[in-house]
């Protein structure tokens, strides 16, 4: 629901766009003059102002008022209305940043839809700065874990249901792009999703969201969000006296109908703390719990979804590449990424293949990343957690690479004292010196 100012010295011309209007299912508010004009303004906060450049009996004129509009809010679009149009005018409204100039007496289907192009012109704008502020940790869900397997296909289920969704999970394991890829899948995919990450407000930001006032009433993330998907991010950080205006809202959709405004949005909430604790702890109302997860989806670590890993580094690997290099993992390496635990999940993920691929910038076209130098390139994991390298060989391989390894220490530990070796070992002589055979060991 769209709010206008109009804005003529005649109650008349008020009156007749007004009706025009509110045909269309605008919501409108009419002054006569500009002290009452910037009043409505800061009062109602309209998406469009409707303004006659001449208005008799003002302390300023359209043009004037016009830039006084632009000050309070810069984005606003205002249509200059005018019964003595001239091109220097128009020229003059349009330089100070009206939308465009209309003149009297205007056709009322001409006015529809100048009206209705300045508002999408205005919200493009908006939405071109929502998209600069929404930020995706991947661009696809990559892996073959049985997680991501099954989450594929409950994508398309959770985009098709109107339910709300809850995603838990711990930071950097998917969330965001799961909730976005839900909203791709919608019907709502042609338009930008109203990302809300609630762990970066302050709380005049949750008084305006959660606003019942008609002056902030297209502030209000419900009324934002209408034919759209809402993801909410950091849910838990909701301060409980705004949990409670929440849970008002999603048990009193009539609130909105009330003032002709019918909802129809997908709700998707995101955390990374377990509500059911926060509930526990008192710092979150149940009732709002199960409001919000009439669907839900828990998203495991990065390190129990081992199928996942080498995938995802291949996926940003190519992403990132800009140098075209052909940066491939030698066997142990991708053993020591597939069991390194990835405290930081996906995320730390990601700024590792960043990291690398910036480290090795002056590298040749070939460039394969060993166990001897991944340490180097992780930069946050000690040596000592670096896998053995028998970790990637068979069973019988790695068997057979921990009895040389073995005997070959004993040997230098008893100074290549065959019988003490073969005492401590518990290997009877003659069985002991067809092993070392076998293993191709020399005891010289």
């Amino acid at each position: 629901m769209y709010k206008v100012l109009i804005i003529d010295d005649e109650k008349d011309i008020c009156f007749l766009i007004s009706e025009i209007l509110k045909d269309e299912n605008y919501l409108t508010y009419s002054a006569l003059n500009s002290n009452e004009a910037i009043s409505y303004f800061n009062k109602y906060n309209p998406d469009l102002v409707i303004l006659d450049v001449w208005l008799s009996n003002s302390k300023l004129d359209g043009i004037e008022l016009l830039k006084e509009f632009k000050k309070i809010k810069n984005n606003i679009p205002v249509i200059i209305i005018s019964g003595h149009g001239t091109v220097d005018l128009a020229v003059s409204a349009i330089k100070n940043g009206a939308y465009d100039f209309l003149e009297k007496p205007f056709n009322s289907d001409k006015l529809i839809i100048l009206s209705k192009r300045a508002i999408e012109s205005s919200n493009l704008l908006n939405e071109n700065k929502d998209l600069k502020e929404l930020v995706s940790p991947i661009d696809n869900l990559v892996g073959n874990s049985s997680f991501t397997l099954q989450t594929r296909k409950k994508i398309i289920d959770f985009s098709k249901s109107k339910s709300r969704l809850l995603i838990e999970g711990s930071f950097g394991v998917g969330k965001k792009l799961i909730a976005n890829q839900i909203h791709q899948n919608s019907k709502y995919k042609n338009k930008i999703p109203l990302f809300i990450d609630f762990a970066t407000l302050q709380e005049n930001n949750f008084e305006v969201l959660f606003s019942e006032d008609i002056k902030n009433l297209n502030e209000n993330l419900f009324i934002r969000s209408n034919q759209n998907t809402l993801i909410l991010s950091n849910v838990d950080q909701i301060p409980l006296k705004f949990q409670k205006q929440f849970l008002f809202f999603l048990e009193n959709p009539n609130f909105f109908q009330s003032s002709n405004i019918f909802l129809d949005h997908k709700i998707i909430t995101i955390s990374e703390h377990n509500l059911r604790e926060e509930i526990t702890s008192g710092n979150f109302l149940s009732r709002l719990y199960e409001r919000l997860k009439l669907d839900y989806l828990f998203c495991p670590s990065l390190s129990e979804r081992i199928p996942d890993i080498l995938p995802i580094l291949n996926y940003y690997v190519s992403k990132f590449n800009n140098r075209n290099i052909n940066l491939t993992f030698s066997k142990s390496a991708i053993t020591n990424l597939e069991m390194f635990e990835w405290p930081g999940n996906i995320a730390q993920l990601v700024n590792y293949v960043e990291k690398t691929l910036i480290l090795n910038q002056s590298a040749t076209e070939n460039l394969i990343l060993n166990v001897d130098n991944l340490a180097l390139e992780m930069g946050d994991y000690n040596k000592e957690q670096i896998v053995p390298n028998n970790y990637d060989l068979s069973l019988k391989e790695a068997r057979i690479e921990f009895e040389k390894e073995y005997l070959l220490s004993q040997i230098k530990r008893f100074s290549g004292n065959i019988s003490k070796v073969s005492e401590f070992t518990g290997m009877e002589r003659t069985a002991l010196y067809r092993k070392l055979k076998s293993l191709n060991i020399s005891v010289n």
